[in-house]
């Protein structure tokens, strides 16, 4: 069971990685894909900064937690991943549904489980030492 959450914490961190690597080098992918219209530099900016950049960021704290085993870590990814949930949850609700939201909350949700599961794994190695 242990190296089973260790390999789904580190398909998070590829995910992740993968996304917030993807909005930084190649936001006009992005762009097309959510229905974005680039309007400004500010556009690209916000999407290579604070969007790729908080990708990447949860997958480097992410990566920390596996390295260090402390889940202090996993607790922090799991915050941060559980805002951007809130938020997408709070849009449904008032800018309506969108099919196109599905896969990023089902991402999500898998990443806030697996985080749980292995911080519930740090938990029980340090009590059987």
């Amino acid at each position: 069971m242990k190296q089973i959450v260790n390999i789904l914490v580190i398909v998070s961190i590829i995910m992740l990685l993968f996304l917030g690597v993807r909005n930084m080098f190649f936001p006009s992918n992005t762009f097309e894909q959510y229905g974005i219209k680039l309007e400004s530099v500010l556009t690209f900016n916000t999407f290579r900064g604070a969007i790729s950049g908080m990708l990447i960021g949860i997958s480097m704290i992410l990566l920390m937690g596996l390295l260090t085993r402390n889940k202090t870590w996993y607790h922090s990814s799991q915050l941060l991943i559980l805002v951007i949930l809130f938020g997408r949850i709070f849009s449904v609700m008032v800018d309506g549904w969108t099919n196109a939201v599905m896969p990023p909350i089902v991402v999500e949700v898998f990443i806030i489980t697996v985080l749980y599961f292995a911080s519930k794994q740090l938990d029980t190695s340090k009590k059987r030492v």
